[in-house]
């Protein structure tokens, strides 16, 4: 089997690719469907063990290999940046495995695991179903022993987590049922296929009855805590600045961008931006003959535009498809949504699904409502499409040093797209009078995301107090609100990584002092890993 992480041209740590090597082989051997997701074929179709002595072998690796890495000597350049990023991804996983390990608190470590499994091959092979179809169903046969395995794990779950378990669980079940008239005819054996889905769909039933039965643990168990809280910070954000100045920072920005907002807001009449918003969302309809071929359109406009601006280098050959999602997984998309390719797949083609309920609607004020939700897609398309996270994840995945591409810090890329989004806007290539208020309200709303998610994870919030939150700053709806809260609990320094990130790519651009082609290029070349790792002297 070749070696997966062989060192770059010019790299002068060949021990720290090797330990790479070893190390993630073993991690594979233990989580082959991780390794599938990265494109590495001969690993798919597979579910790993997911018995406690299997995470136990997996802390235990984690434990010896990080060790070796802290002992290497820092490097520089690549090599640097890249023993700095492999140091952070120990000892994250170590803390999420050993210190507030998800196997024994999350029941939904263990669905979506076996679920998500299934839908990345449905996903990244839709127009190929035929040649994964063996793979899904060996990935169904395992289904059941492995949920059976995973509820072995828990102990003392976190409330929260197991009820959204015992939903996600049905909803994956349903989403078998749905797929198997898709998947089963495709098959040898459709009656057998047909068989291995409904087995699989009953494990994940037979999963939701065995957590309503366990035991739970304290409500805010899910919080990691100040000091937890900074490592976080550390490995995640690559910043040494605390929870409390962060928070500073987050109101900062919230006042700022509320004065700019409203200032914003008063072109278009005395009335509060959401609003506003809100009435132009009703009356909005896309310019081509359908949402498809709107998303379509503003995409391929996007795209040479960058070109006639001089924003960024466009790699050769990069290919994206603008796709509908299929009926059987419309459930499973937002309106729109971007799937990349992994690291390691021959084919590096990127989706960006277009999720049209409208299309299902069953009265015109139905349709208007569903079709109001893609109000604003040009910054969509720009944020997932170009220059946004479909550039962004091409241009990694061709990093020279393959360890690299293995890392996927949100400060980077979900800075790099709200950067982009900015930059439309200031480049005129989204044109429309309410751009910027659209803009500003987003922003505004990554804006709290930073006090929600510090006060979440720190004990400064409640879950209650953070709906609370959302709806009173935010406009949001019970419902909406429940939703972002069930996000925050579980990826604690995530949310507040896209406005943080977004105002650290700003800073970056005034001290460097490059054309902006040059910057962003600049800017992409290094991978997805925290700003302050390549911009500085010493990381």
């Amino acid at each position: 089997m070749p070696a997966v992480f062989r060192p770059p041209p010019h790299s002068r740590a060949p021990r720290l690719h090797a330990e790479a090597e070893k190390f993630f082989r073993a991690l594979w051997s233990l989580r082959p469907q991780e390794a599938a997701e990265l494109g590495l074929h001969e690993y798919r179709g597979k579910l790993g063990p997911n018995h406690p002595a299997a995470h136990r072998k997996q802390i235990d690796l984690l434990e010896q290999t990080l060790p070796l890495i802290e002992a290497l000597p820092p490097g520089e350049g690549d090599d640097q940046t890249d023993r700095r990023a492999f140091l952070a991804y120990l000892r994250t996983a170590l803390f999420f495995h050993r210190d507030h390990p998800r196997w024994q608190m999350d029941p939904q470590t263990h669905n979506s695991a076996a679920v998500n499994a299934i839908f990345h091959l449905l996903v990244r092979h839709s127009d190929q179903l035929r040649a994964v179809t063996p793979a899904i169903l060996s990935l169904l046969r395992a289904v059941p022993r492995y949920l059976a395995e995973g509820h072995a794990c828990l102990r003392r779950p976190v409330p929260l987590w197991t009820r959204l378990a015992l939903r996600s669980s049905e909803h994956a079940a349903l989403f078998l049922e749905q797929a198997a008239g898709q998947i089963a005819p495709l098959a040898a054996s459709p009656a057998r296929a047909r068989r291995l889905f409904a087995g699989a769909a009953a494990a994940f039933r037979d999963y939701a009855q065995r957590l309503k039965k366990t035991k739970t643990g304290p409500a805010g168990s899910f919080a990691v805590g100040r000091d937890n809280f900074a490592l976080l910070l550390r490995e995640r954000l690559g910043t040494d600045a605390s929870a409390a100045e962060l928070l500073a920072t987050g109101h900062r920005l919230v006042a700022s961008l509320s004065a700019e907002l409203k200032k914003e807001a008063a072109k278009f009449g005395r009335r509060p931006a959401a609003a506003i918003l809100a009435e132009l969302r009703q009356a909005w309809r896309p310019a081509a003959a359908n949402l498809l071929a709107e998303y379509r359109r503003v995409t391929a406009e996007t795209k040479s535009r960058l070109a006639a601006n001089d924003l960024v280098t466009l790699p050769r050959g990069e290919k994206l498809k603008v796709l509908p999602v299929p009926d059987f997984l419309r459930e499973q998309f937002p309106t729109a949504a971007y799937s990349a390719p992994g690291p390691f797949d021959p084919d590096q083609t990127g989706i960006f699904w277009v999720n049209d309920l409208s299309a299902l609607a069953r009265t015109e004020s139905a349709r208007r409502a569903e079709l109001g939700q893609h109000f604003g897609l040009e910054l969509t398309c720009a944020h997932e499409a170009y220059p946004g996270h479909h550039l962004q994840f091409i241009v990694q995945n061709s990093h020279p040093s393959r360890l690299r591409r293995m890392f996927s810090h949100a400060i980077f890329y979900e800075g790099w797209t709200l950067w982009c989004e900015k930059l439309c806007l200031e480049q005129k290539i989204y044109r429309a009078p309410q751009a910027r208020l659209i803009q500003l309200h987003d922003a505004l709303w990554r804006a709290h995301r930073i006090l929600v998610d510090i006060g979440l994870q720190t004990g400064g919030l409640t879950p209650a107090g953070a709906i609370r939150h959302l709806m009173k700053h935010l406009g949001f709806t019970q419902a909406r609100a429940a939703a972002d809260l069930n996000w925050y609990t579980a990826a604690p320094t995530v949310p507040m990584s896209y406005l943080l990130g977004r105002e650290q790519v700003a800073a970056l651009f005034a001290a460097q002092h490059r054309p902006l082609r040059e910057f962003n290029d600049w800017l992409l070349s290094h991978g997805a890993v925290p700003f302050a790792w390549f911009s500085s002297p010493r990381a």
